[in-house]
Formats: structure tokens, C-alpha cells, sequence
């Protein structure tokens, strides 16, 4: 018995013993544990050692932001600027007590661990901002309770090496606000559109609730939650003796207020092109996180009007071209499946006054609805606001012979089918039936791309009312293009835009696409022509069918005219070129030589290799948009070439430059001193606003041409005939802009390319529409039908609501009333439309008048005529 309690005795002792013995074991054991673990701690001597990822901020041409480069999107001010509001509030929310203690906060950390045994879980954090610090900057990821005992034992020594206020500064500089934002002047800047140096009282105080869980807590997603923490934090610094209860109640009172940035801000295309120099010039590492300013030529505005100007011709070329059908289709059991989750995603998410929030299902597929989780059925839909012209991707829940009806979650809308007519059988080269019912179209499950009409009532309202919104079918565009404004002082590139959108295709058109420039080349030939000075605009030219013998290829080839079978016989060179012949352009390259005009177009700044054969008349080398339009540039700025300018100026995160390129145009090629004969032709007089030529040359002084650009008098003829294609010539429907122009259209072989640039004295900007592979757009795609309304669009936007500035006549140009007929001077009483005033270069200008043309001995103006 004696032996049993014994036994007894031992058994209840043994576990007494032994966790006497692991606890003697973890104590003898914790030092070294601890030294182990502390030995290899890196050192933090300094803010000299604080490097942080800063990102590369872009700069418009007002000084705006306009995109950033970031791998952590953070932009670091000094600890002066940062408000002591701002300051005070993240220290109320965070750690009130961190001038006070060394580092660590026992009892924060004591009360932590208690209600964590308490609820047998992790209660709270317990860090101070000191902790925080050295958690962020010098620990990496590893196992929790090893990562605590370090960040115990760092953080009293970080406070030996630092000041309060350098640990702060750091902590505000590294912290994470949400929405890719880090630091709490990037913070202000996404929320309130502000600098932290203007953040208000109630703005601190949200920038400082947001610290806890910015996912959670962030005010453009969950403003109810946000407007709570803000609360919180107010009353935290009331308590903390920040400022007075009354303070914080009037401030919680007022309404959040927040200035998010929009999700798509104009120049993605812009982007990608200065991201491209960047990356080459400083590697993609740098550009990440290095902190530079770099300021473009590229004006917002601009940007944004070209953008929407282009994505609007290419939707109305696209609709020309046919319907290609739905984006998906959803059976029945597919849409019971997913459309509770889509309309449960869209409750979760609260809309903020004045907003209605609706789905867009551009992410639906409907291969994986079935076989996808709930989660993921979720993320199919994405909300957005709802917003007049804004393009939704959409679920048809009914279609009737006239009509169909349109789920976008919370509001319901309809197209028609009188508006849908465009709809037809998708075929860009030959007409289709039209659509006579819309079930032709669509039917109940189809998810296709719509747009809210701005109607007389603001959708937004219509939504609330529960009555359905005015929409149209669109689809995204098969067919695209390219949009490039150029300011042709400076060669600042304004506006550059690349293809339909970047999310879809990184090809940016307007750098790398080398298409035909088709008719859009002729004005390097008539330049040559001019140049040449065995031609003026009144050279009578003859619009006939020929067949040539290519000395550079040894083919026959006979150009025809877009018409086919229509000629005019003969006509003026400058209408010539306004009417875009094809048979004068090759006449003008076989009499010239291919080289000439070859050499014409490189001093205007076009680098491409062309075609050394007569087919150059027609366009058939391969440039990019930017590198016509920057040719063009040339022109408008009097002859003076230069190369296109997009990135203005680079500085690191110090503010010293790194690059620098203030646009300097090439001067105007130089000009022979005149000789001493002066005069215009007898009975001329100069447009007003021209500016006659002082002295003329001899007629036929013929001076070698520059070795870059063209002389002002040859650039102004040539930009005057130019003109002619939107008075009376192919680009009439650019006199809608209400400016003075010169332009001409482009229409590559068989449709595939359509192009048209233009500019007036401020601005040159041009537009190029095409299929990537190449193919024909159909019969009706010409520049000035698919590429000139985007041309038009954009320039009412960027120079429409100018004053109208004339194209001022340099010297060593005159001017003459021109029979249109004989290319002679006109009779005195001629009518206005019959003799026009043409520019000429000085001493060009005929000196015999058509009325001395049946003059006996008399000839009229040199034929341009080829017998062959």
C-alpha cells in the first residue's frame, strides 16, 4: 500500500518536475537564443543611410503631374513641410506616448500579450513607431516570435543613433496609405489632390486612420468606414491635448471630402514613349525608384482631346465596317449563377454621394463560369461610376424585334434598333444587309459594349428614378491608328497617341507602326518641285494616263488617279496638288529625278528609307506618324527642321540636371543676299497680311538647295498650295475648324493606310487609320473620310477657340492674280473665283497676263505635258 502511494506521490510530482526543468532549460537557454538571434543585426547609422524607393515623377508642359514610374509609388518632402496637424494625428492614432519612451513601450506591450492570452489570439500590435521603423527598414520576413525579439532589441539602440523627430520623418516617409500610395505625400496627393504641406485638420486625421488597415479604412472604396477611423483619430488627439474636444466634434461633424485621381488619366501612349528613353538612357531600375523629375513636352489637354478624337473615328469606322457580334454569351443556368454574386459584389462597395455605381463584365468568361469558385466569379465584375459617354461592357436580359434592354446592376438601359442599323454582317470591303429585327443583333445573354448617351437628363438621375438609360451598341475597334500634334516652334511633341487603347495593345502606332503614306508624300514632291524653280504653282501640269519606263526598276508603270478613269487634262500644279493627282506627281518625279525629291523630303526631316523608283510619287516608302508629322512640321515653321522633342528636362532626386533638351529649332536655311532688281508683277498685290518681297531675283537664278531644312519663301509657296487642299482640294472637311490650314489627305494602296496631316501656324497634328495586318479597309476608307474627322476633332479642341492666325509671308515671296485656265496673269477685271492670288517664289511669278495670249509671237505659261 506504502509502495502504491509512493507511486502516486512520484507520478503527480513528475510533471512539477518537469516544467521546472523546461523552464530552467528556456532560461538558460533564452541568452543564447537571443545572441544567436541579435548577432548578425544590421547597422543604421543615419539618414544617410535612407534611400527609399522614390518614384519618377512626370511633368506636363503646365507644370502638372501627368504620369509616375514607380515600384512604390512615394514622393519624399523634408520633416519641415510635413504640418505639425498632420504630425500630431498619426501620433494619436498610432503611439501618443513616442517622445516619452525609448523605443519601447512595456506597457503597451504588457496590456497586448495580457489580451492575447486572454483570447488566445493575437489582440493587437503593441509596436511602437520606433518598432515600426526597424520592422520596416532593417528585418526582413521571417518567423514572427524570432522577427519580435529582434525588433525589441533594435529599437532602443535605433534610438541612440536617431533623433525623435528622423525616426518620424522616416516612419511618415515609408508607411503604406493604400491605392499603391506610400508616404504621406503621395497619400495626399491621391486623396485630396493636395500637398501634405495643405492637408487640413480633418484631412490629417483621415490620412492618419488609414495607417491601420488601408485596404479597409480607405476612403474612395469605403468612405463610411474611413469616416469612422477619422472620428477615432480626433478624438485621440482631444485626449492626447492636441486639440480641444469642441475642435474635434466640429471636425467630425464636417463631411469627408476627397479628390481621388481618375483611373484612366489621359497619356498612357505619352507614357510609353518617354519610358522608353528612360529605360534605355538610365535602366528600368532607376526609373522604378530613384526619385526623378522629368518634365515632357506633352500639354494634358491636348492629350486627352486626342485620345478621345481618335477612339471616337476609329468606333465610326469600325461600325462602318459591320458588326462582329457579341463579346460572349451566357445561358440561362450560366446567368443564375452568376448574376447574384455580380449583384452582391456591387452592394458590398458604397457609392458616395451623387454617384451610382454599375458593373462592367469585361472581365466575363463564359468558359469559366462554371468551373471558376464563387470568388472568382466575383472578380468578373468590376464597378465603376456611372457616367455620361462612358463605355460599359454589359449583359442583354431582353431583346424584341425593335429593342433591347441591358443589365448594368443597378440601372437598367435600351438602344434601338433605328440607332443600330450599322450592325450589319462585319465586312470592311463590301456592303452588307442591314438588320431588319434585333434579334438579328443580340439576344438575352450576350455581354456587349455599350455607351451611355448624355441625353437631357443626366443618366445618373434616370438611374436613381429607376427609369432605363439611353444607350448605343458599340465594339471595340478591329481597325486602328495614330494621333500625333506637334508644336512646330519648338518641336514640343503635344499630344501622342499610339492605337484604340494601351490596355489591349502596347504597339504604340505613332512610334514603331512603318506604314504608306500614300498621297500624304506629295508634298515633298511639289516641294522639290518649287525648290527646283522649273516649276510654279501656275505651271499648267496635265492630269493624263502614262505609261513610263522606271529607269530604276526597268518596268513599265502607269499611275492612275484615285478616280481610275477620270483625268482633267490640264490644270495648275497647285490645284494639282490640292486634287491630289497621281498622274502629276509621277510627271513631277520623272522630270525632277527620284533623288531630288528623295533629297527634298530627308532635309525635311523624313529618315525612313524610300523607294528609288517613280512609285515614289504615290507614297510607297514606309514612315511612322510621328515622322511625318514631324516633316510637316518643317513646312509650318518656315523650313526649319528639328527633331521631334518629348522629354524637355531630367534631374535626379538632388535636383541636379541630368539632360536637358530646350527645343531649339534648326534656323531657316540661309538666304542670298537679292540682287538689286525689285519688284512683283505688274498688277499684283499681296493678300493682307502677306508680307511682299523686297528685291526679286532673275527668273531663272537657280541656287543650290540647303543642306537641311528648305528656305522660308519655298516652305511658305509650298504650305500656300497645301492650303488648297482644304479650300477647294480633298480636305474640305477640315474648314470646319474655322482656322486657317494646309493639309493633305493620304490614301495608301488599296485602302490599307489613310492619313491626314495638317497644321496651322501654331500647331501640326496628323492622323493615320489602318488595319495592324495590313489589310484593305474597303472602297470608302480614304484619309479624307476615316483619318480626317479624328484630325478635325482634335484641333477644334486644341487651337479651335484660338483667334485665327494668318500664315505670315516671309521675304522673297509675291504674289499675282492667277488665270486659272492658262496659269497667266488674269485680266484686271477677272472675278475672284477665276483668278485667285498665288504665292510664288520672288521672280517666278509670270510677267505676260492671259489677255496678251492671242498675241501673235506670244506663248502662255511653260506646259507641263508629256507626249508619251
Amino acid at each position: 500500500m506504502r509502495s502504491l502511494d509512493r507511486l502516486v506521490r512520484e507520478a503527480r510530482r513528475r510533471p512539477a518536475r518537469m516544467a521546472a526543468m523546461a523552464a530552467a532549460v528556456l532560461v538558460l537557454s533564452l541568452p543564447a537564443l537571443v545572441f544567436a538571434w541579435t548577432r548578425e543585426l544590421p547597422a543604421f547609422d543615419g539618414l544617410k543611410d535612407y534611400r527609399p524607393l522614390i518614384s519618377t515623377r512626370v511633368l506636363g508642359i503646365d507644370g502638372t503631374e501627368v504620369f509616375v514610374f514607380a515600384r512604390e509609388r512615394r514622393t519624399v518632402v523634408p520633416f519641415a513641410e510635413i504640418p505639425e496637424v498632420m504630425r500630431k494625428a498619426v501620433l494619436a492614432s498610432e503611439d501618443a506616448k513616442f517622445y516619452e519612451h525609448q523605443g519601447l513601450n512595456w506597457l503597451a506591450i504588457a496590456r497586448c500579450a495580457a489580451k492575447g492570452l486572454w483570447r488566445g489570439r493575437v489582440a493587437c500590435g503593441g509596436s511602437t513607431i520606433t518598432q515600426q521603423v526597424v520592422k520596416t527598414f532593417l528585418l526582413p520576413a521571417e518567423g514572427r516570435v524570432k522577427r519580435k525579439v529582434k525588433e525589441l532589441w533594435l529599437a532602443p539602440r535605433l534610438e541612440e543613433k536617431l533623433s525623435k523627430d528622423e525616426i518620424l520623418f522616416l516612419y511618415l516617409s515609408q508607411i503604406y496609405f493604400g491605392h499603391g500610395r506610400y508616404g504621406v505625400e503621395e497619400a495626399a496627393r491621391f486623396y485630396f489632390g493636395k500637398s501634405v504641406r495643405d492637408v487640413t485638420l480633418g484631412e490629417a486625421a483621415m490620412l492618419a486612420g488609414v495607417v491601420q488597415s488601408p485596404m479597409r479604412l480607405s476612403p474612395a472604396r469605403h468612405p463610411e468606414a474611413a469616416k469612422e477611423r477619422q472620428r477615432y483619430v480626433l478624438r485621440r488627439m482631444a485626449e492626447e491635448g492636441f486639440l480641444t474636444p469642441a475642435q474635434a466634434e466640429a471636425e467630425a461633424a464636417r463631411p469627408l471630402q476627397v479628390t481621388v485621381p481618375p483611373a484612366d488619366p489621359p497619356g498612357a501612349w505619352y507614357a510609353d514613349a518617354v519610358r522608353r528613353h528612360l529605360d534605355e538612357r538610365y535602366g528600368a531600375e532607376r526609373v522604378e525608384t530613384d526619385g526623378l523629375t522629368v518634365e515632357v513636352a506633352m500639354d494634358p489637354l491636348m492629350q486627352r482631346a486626342a485620345e478621345q478624337a481618335l477612339q471616337a473615328q476609329l468606333r465610326a469606322v469600325d461600325r462602318r465596317h459591320g458588326w462582329r457580334g457579341p463579346l460572349q454569351h451566357l445561358d440561362e443556368p450560366q446567368r443564375e449563377q452568376a448574376l447574384p454574386v455580380w449583384r452582391e459584389r456591387l452592394s458590398a462597395v458604397k457609392a458616395r454621394p451623387g454617384e451610382v455605381l454599375v458593373w462592367d463584365l469585361a472581365r466575363v468568361s463564359s468558359d469559366g463560369i462554371e468551373a471558376e469558385s464563387e470568388s472568382d466569379i466575383r472578380r468578373m465584375a468590376r464597378v465603376r461610376r456611372l457616367e455620361p459617354e462612358g463605355l460599359y461592357t454589359a449583359l442583354v436580359v431582353d431583346a424584341t424585334d425593335r429593342q433591347a434592354t441591358v443589365d448594368l446592376g443597378n440601372a437598367l438601359g435600351t438602344f434601338s434598333l433605328a440607332e443600330t442599323t450599322w450592325a450589319r454582317k462585319w465586312n470592311p470591303t463590301s456592303a452588307t444587309a442591314a438588320p431588319r429585327k434585333m434579334r438579328d443583333v443580340v439576344v438575352p445573354g450576350d455581354v456587349v459594349l455599350v455607351r451611355v448617351l448624355a441625353g437631357r437628363k443626366a443618366p445618373v438621375e434616370l438611374a436613381r428614378a429607376g427609369k432605363p438609360l439611353a444607350l448605343a451598341l458599340e465594339q471595340v475597334p478591329r481597325v486602328q491608328g495614330a494621333l500625333v500634334a506637334v508644336d512646330p516652334a519648338t518641336r514640343g511633341v503635344r499630344a501622342l497617341v499610339g492605337g484604340y487603347d494601351f490596355q489591349l495593345s502596347q504597339f504604340n502606332r505613332a512610334l514603331q507602326a512603318r506604314r504608306q503614306p500614300g498621297s500624304a508624300m506629295k508634298p515633298f514632291v511639289w516641294g522639290a518641285a518649287i525648290e527646283s524653280r522649273r516649276f510654279t504653282p501656275a505651271t499648267v501640269v496635265y492630269d493624263t494616263p502614262d505609261v513610263y519606263r522606271d529607269p530604276w526598276t526597268g518596268k513599265d508603270w502607269k499611275p492612275q488617279n484615285f478616280e481610275r478613269n477620270e483625268y482633267d487634262g490640264p490644270m495648275l500644279l497647285g490645284e494639282a496638288l490640292a486634287h491630289s493627282k497621281n498622274t502629276v506627281s509621277a510627271k513631277l518625279v520623272d522630270a525632277l529625278g527620284v533623288d531630288a525629291v528623295i533629297d527634298f523630303a530627308r532635309r525635311a526631316g523624313i529618315e525612313s528609307e524610300l523607294p528609288r523608283s517613280l512609285s515614289l510619287a504615290l507614297g510607297t516608302g514606309e514612315v511612322t506618324p510621328l515622322e511625318l508629322v514631324n516633316a510637316y512640321a518643317t513646312i509650318a515653321a518656315g523650313g526649319a527642321v528639328a527633331s521631334p522633342v518629348t522629354i524637355l528636362r531630367v534631374r535626379d532626386r538632388s535636383g541636379e540636371v541630368l539632360e536637358e533638351h530646350i527645343p531649339e529649332p534648326a534656323p531657316p536655311a540661309p538666304v542670298p543676299p537679292p540682287p538689286p532688281t525689285p519688284a512683283l508683277a505688274a498688277g499684283t498685290e499681296p493678300p493682307s497680311g502677306a508680307v511682299p518681297a523686297s528685291a526679286a531675283p532673275p527668273a531663272d537664278a537657280v541656287e543650290p538647295p540647303p543642306t537641311s531644312g528648305m528656305r522660308p519663301e519655298v516652305a511658305f509657296v509650298l504650305s500656300a498650295m497645301m492650303r488648297g487642299v482644304v479650300e477647294f482640294g480633298t480636305g474640305q472637311g477640315a474648314q470646319t475648324l474655322g482656322q486657317p490650314a494646309a493639309a493633305k489627305t493620304g490614301t495608301a494602296q488599296d485602302h490599307r493606310d489613310a492619313w491626314f496631316v495638317g497644321f496651322t501656324p501654331e500647331l501640326v497634328a496628323g492622323a493615320w487609320v489602318g488595319f495592324d495586318s495590313h489589310d484593305p479597309m474597303g472602297p470608302r476608307e480614304t484619309g479624307g473620310g476615316a483619318a480626317l474627322p479624328a484630325w478635325v476633332t482634335f484641333m477644334k479642341e486644341a487651337v479651335g477657340q484660338r483667334v485665327p492666325v494668318p500664315f505670315a509671308a516671309p521675304p522673297r515671296v509675291e504674289f499675282a492674280r492667277i488665270d486659272r485656265t492658262t496659269g497667266l496673269l488674269a485680266a484686271e477685271a477677272a472675278p475672284a473665283d477665276a483668278a485667285p492670288f498665288v504665292a510664288f517664289l520672288a521672280g517666278t511669278a509670270p510677267a505676260s497676263s492671259a489677255s496678251e495670249r492671242q498675241a501673235p509671237g506670244s506663248a502662255p505659261q511653260t506646259f507641263f505635258q508629256d507626249d508619251r
